[in-house]
């Protein structure tokens, strides 16, 4: 379903006026009830303002309450947190996008599948706009997505964790998958970084997060030393740590291109070399840039086409060829060619969106199983 239909439904707000050159409110966009059920999945709209509180907690209470009707039934959760120059609009492609995603994913549960919930996460990531000044508010968003990543938001996930707790408690089998793009992938890790470090630590062969099922960060712009404490339980696990049916539960994807992490990004991190005490060349290298634009980080590289020599396998069409650690590691830090993300807003191409729904799916088709077996007793 287009966001088109949704509005003609009365369920979305309309778009909002185009204006050439202005600042963005900080207001919420939807409807206070913004939970929408729609034939084949369930949409929920959550706005926060610039320091991470609710825009309206009727918002937060809906997807409550719908969280409430489902703890009786598994169900498919796929979050998504944008990141700079998106927010809540009815207008924004990352919403519309979204929607795509969630209808492919229905479309795999099939009649009679598991209900399908998708949640999509908004805040001002779009402030100045016009004349290109959005291309200037890089480092005020970074703040702006760090004091969110502090707030309300913690309060979103908590409840969905405890709804898939609570269900695999009861002996359900539940899917969560989040994923963040840019500042939403800061977001995202700020709140789940716990829960990835326990499991990474985690003596058993196949583990699964406290938290959810799947993280999928693309371009994530937040510095990579905070992913270092999981990059180093890997180096210390070694290749045979894992077993073959280990699914990934945590995936980064930066484009090669993506100008913003790769050259804005370091650069307005320089003063922390100043400011911050460093322990060699890998920790100073790791203060001032993203996971993906450092090698000796990088577990895979993804591209449209086999590559001539290696370990590599075909996901959703796409090529992800193994760098480094062993085949079945669930920690991916990836690189993707231009033809696969296009910079660091252009991710939606028709070959990211059927890898990232090639993993949605893997995980989806794992869980029936799972569920399938109980059913057999």
């Amino acid at each position: 379903m287009t966001t088109r239909s949704l509005i003609a439904r009365g369920n979305l707000n309309p778009p909002e006026p185009a204006r050439w050159l202005g600042i963005m409110p900080n207001r919420p966009h939807q409807p206070p009830n913004s939970v929408f059920h729609l034939e084949n999945y369930t949409l929920a709209i959550v706005e926060f303002d610039d320091q991470g509180r609710c825009h309206d907690r009727r918002q937060m209470t809906a997807l409550s309450d719908e969280l409430a009707q489902l703890e009786a039934s598994d169900a498919i959760i796929i979050v998504f947190v944008h990141g700079w120059k998106h927010d809540g609009r009815t207008n924004d492609e990352n919403l519309k996008n979204f929607l795509e995603v969630l209808e492919h994913a229905a479309a795999e549960q099939g009649s009679g599948g598991v209900p399908v919930l998708g949640v999509f996460v908004a805040w001002r990531g779009l402030s100045l706009f016009g004349l290109g000044l959005e291309n200037f508010t890089f480092w005020d968003r970074k703040q702006a997505g760090l004091r969110v990543s502090m707030g309300a938001p913690r309060e979103l996930f908590g409840r969905l964790r405890e709804f898939r707790r609570q269900r695999l408690e009861h002996g359900g089998f539940p899917l969560l998958a989040i994923i963040g793009h840019s500042f939403g992938g800061m977001i995202v890790y700020s709140a789940l970084a716990q829960s990835l470090i326990e499991a990474a630590s985690a003596p058993a062969k196949e583990i699964v997060p406290s938290f959810a099922d799947l993280i999928l960060l693309v371009n994530p712009a937040f510095e990579a030393v905070r992913y270092l404490p999981i990059h180093d339980l890997m180096v210390e696990r070694g290749i045979d740590g894992y077993g073959p049916r280990q699914a990934p539960v945590f995936v980064s994807v930066t484009a090669v291109n993506d100008w913003a992490t790769g050259i804005a990004f370091p650069l307005g991190m320089l003063i922390a070399l100043i400011q911050e005490r460093t322990r060699g060349i890998e920790e100073r290298q790791a203060l001032i840039r993203t996971m993906g634009h450092i090698p000796w980080m990088r577990t895979h590289a993804l591209s449209v086409s086999p590559p001539v020599t290696g370990s590599s396998r075909n996901i959703g069409g796409t090529w992800l060829e193994r760098l480094k650690f062993g085949e079945h590691n669930p920690f991916w830090v990836i690189s993707a060619k231009s033809e696969i993300i296009n910079g660091h807003n252009g991710i939606w191409t028709d070959s990211f969106r059927n890898f990232a729904q090639a993993l949605l799916i893997h995980h989806m088709q794992r869980v029936q199983e799972k569920r399938a077996a109980a059913l057999r007793g």
